[in-house]
């Protein structure tokens, strides 16, 4: 088990990596909106009359109203989350390589369990905010202005882009490739830190059972 917790810990580290990389080369959309070329942001609380000029939907209302989740805002939880991810993860695996007397105790499964707990909790919040961020018909549904966001992407969701296609736009209505590989990296985390909590309480047990000293 210890060794099986090393190597989980380091597949944590090589996706968190990866979650920074996709996450991050979707971000330049969403500046791309604060350059005051389409009258502001789509969310955030600025008005949505601005894309009434260029699209002719003067819906004119604030996302960020109603419960309505920011992109930007989720992207920056799931990165926050990543880095504490790869921290811990990379102070566990460096701990159980050096094999310091520390990492032969049944303490430092203790801890391990705790922070794999409370990040696994943590990375799940962070996934489902942006799967909610990232695709704004998910929580538009059901709420009063579900249609009109429906509306503003349908164009991108049936296929009839026209001729000029918004690239802010199209980024904003559709989920990226990136983007989808970040939801999934989230949630392999959360079964990765769920996989270590199950062999740190197994190897507290073989100590109980055998001593800690004949673990490894």
């Amino acid at each position: 088990p210890p060794g099986v917790i090393r190597i989980l810990s380091m597949l944590i580290i090589v996706m968190c990596i990866a979650i920074f990389a996709c996450v991050a080369s979707t971000l330049a959309w969403d500046r791309g909106y604060g350059n005051g070329i389409f009258g502001g942001y789509p969310y955030g609380g600025s008005s949505f009359g601005g894309f009434g000029t260029g699209y002719g939907y003067g819906y004119g209302y604030g996302y960020g109203y109603g419960g309505y989740t920011d992109p930007r805002a989720a992207k920056g939880f799931l990165l926050a989350m990543a880095a504490f991810c790869f921290i811990a993860s990379l102070v566990i695996f460096v701990t159980s390589v050096v094999r310091s007397g520390m990492s032969r105790t049944r303490r430092f499964y203790l801890i391990v369990i705790i922070v794999s707990v409370i990040l696994g909790i943590l990375v799940f919040i962070a996934t489902i905010v942006y799967i909610m961020g990232v695709n704004p018909t998910a929580q538009a549904s059901g709420s009063m202005y579900g249609s009109q966001i429906y509306t503003l992407c349908s164009q991108f969701y049936t296929g009839a882009t026209g001729l000029y296609v918004d690239q802010y736009l199209y980024h904003y209505c559709v989920v990226d490739p990136q983007e989808a590989i970040a939801i999934v990296l989230g949630f392999m985390i959360l079964v990765a830190f769920a996989l270590i909590i199950f062999f740190a309480v197994k190897t507290r047990r073989k100590m109980d059972r055998y001593d800690k000293s004949n673990i490894l």
